[in-house]
């Protein structure tokens, strides 16, 4: 049976969230007009989606909105750099050594992220992983619209992009593993044969412990993590 590996990003295999340090960076290239009021925005509905209460819907509208109008190819320069200086610097060890590992065993790898694709796809590129399942920025001749297409990959819809994932990719019986650290992923971490919690949310610890799924913890290198995301943004 072929066998595939499913992983969350933000917190799970990053410490952190790249959309999250998006925000600033969006900030320092200009593209903000009231970035006090943008930045305690988008902390607030942070904190919602920890809780386990975000409408999704609220924050793309507010984040992606810095991207409408701009070019693909721009934005993706932009990303590309950010990915690079902020972005891998925070990459947990432990994750970069799991994903080979998978990668050694043949696994099928995804990426599979409530953030938007145009952050997403340089991440996974960077991390050699070949596929990815992400929130679809809407583009028009060229630029992005401010919106988003299809199923959002959030919580049960992470399961339906899952689903028609694997039919577009003309795929059978697989055996499934999926990482993830939050509450919000606990539908497609029901949907898979592997459930794997790694830095879980205290939901996602209760839950884990319950249902006998395995549990890593990566954090413990976190303040060596902070050390080179400091450095790298005085690159």
């Amino acid at each position: 049976m072929q066998r595939l590996t499913l992983f969350d990003l933000d917190d799970t295999l990053l410490d952190g969230d790249c959309s999250e340090q998006w925000n600033w960076k969006m900030i320092d290239l200009g593209w903000i007009d009231n970035s006090e009021q943008f930045l305690a925005a988008t902390q607030n509905m942070q904190e919602a989606y920890h809780a386990g209460k975000l409408k999704l819907e609220t924050y793309l509208e507010t984040t992606l909105e810095p991207l409408k109008g701009r070019y693909v190819d721009d934005v993706a320069a932009c990303a590309t750099d950010f990915v690079a200086r902020h972005v891998m610097p925070r990459m947990f060890a432990q994750a970069r050594e799991t994903i080979e590992a998978h990668r050694v065993e043949g696994d099928t790898l995804v990426i599979i992220s409530a953030s938007s694709k145009h952050l997403v796809g340089p991440i996974a590129a960077a991390l050699g992983v070949p596929h990815v399942i992400a929130v679809e920025p809407t583009v028009l001749e060229g630029r992005y619209t401010g919106a988003t297409t299809g199923v959002l990959s959030y919580r049960s819809g992470k399961v339906t992009r899952f689903q028609q994932w694997k039919e577009q990719q003309g795929l059978g019986m697989l055996y499934t593993t999926f990482y993830s650290d939050s509450r919000n992923d606990v539908p497609l971490l029901n949907a898979v044969n592997k459930p794997v919690a790694v830095n879980p949310d205290p939901v996602l610890a209760e839950i884990a412990e319950k249902e006998g799924w395995q549990r890593l913890d990566w954090r413990e290198n976190a303040d060596q993590k902070q050390a080179l995301y400091a450095s790298s943004i005085k690159s």
